[in-house]
């Protein structure tokens, strides 16, 4: 009997648990990987269901304005529509860990893949994602969804966080340049 008591107690006051785990992207492969590398601003998102992989999903789909191109922009047009995993329709939500969660009206960089379909998806998913703070400075940000990344030293997210958009942009030009 203790140990029911205990285990209720456990779990009625117990911290939440997170047990989303990535691996490190690290900067060069997310750069050689992605079409696209850009500052971009979330103009509106909506959010309907989607078939993947046999199974019917929520994504979102969020059209971005590119406000400047930071690397590999050859055919960028003005707006790029861009899918995330998850979302609400209705009543019904679906979460996915790990996700580039892209705030309306706040402008990020964002390292980009393009489908077939002309729609984009964030290389990388968080680790694709980099919110801009400040007016003056526009330091890169982590991505507010960003897991617990396995050997975060390698990652791009350690040698991206905290850099201004303009040191970001040299190191991004540099691994591009022939």
């Amino acid at each position: 009997m203790l140990g029911v008591g205990a285990f209720g107690a456990l779990t009625c006051f117990g911290a939440p648990a997170s047990a989303t785990v990535v691996h490190a992207v690290s900067l060069p492969a997310l750069v050689k990987g992605s079409r696209r590398i850009a500052v971009v601003r979330a103009l509106a998102s909506s959010s309907h269901f989607e078939e993947i992989g046999r199974r019917r999903r929520i994504v979102t789909d969020t059209r971005m304005r590119v406000e400047e191109v930071v690397a590999k922009g050859e055919g960028v047009a003005v707006e790029l529509l861009v899918r995330t995993l998850g979302g609400s329709v209705g009543e019904l939500g679906e979460r996915v860990e790990g996700q580039a969660m892209f705030a309306t009206d706040e402008p990020c960089v964002a390292f980009l893949l393009e489908g077939p379909d002309g729609i984009h998806y964030v290389n990388g998913m968080a680790q694709g994602h980099y919110p801009l703070r400040g007016a003056a400075t526009r330091k890169l940000a982590q991505s507010p969804d960003l897991p617990r990344i396995v050997d975060m030293n390698s990652s791009a997210v350690k040698q991206l966080v905290g850099v201004s958009l303009g040191d970001a942009t040299d190191r991004i030009r540099a691994m591009v340049a022939p």
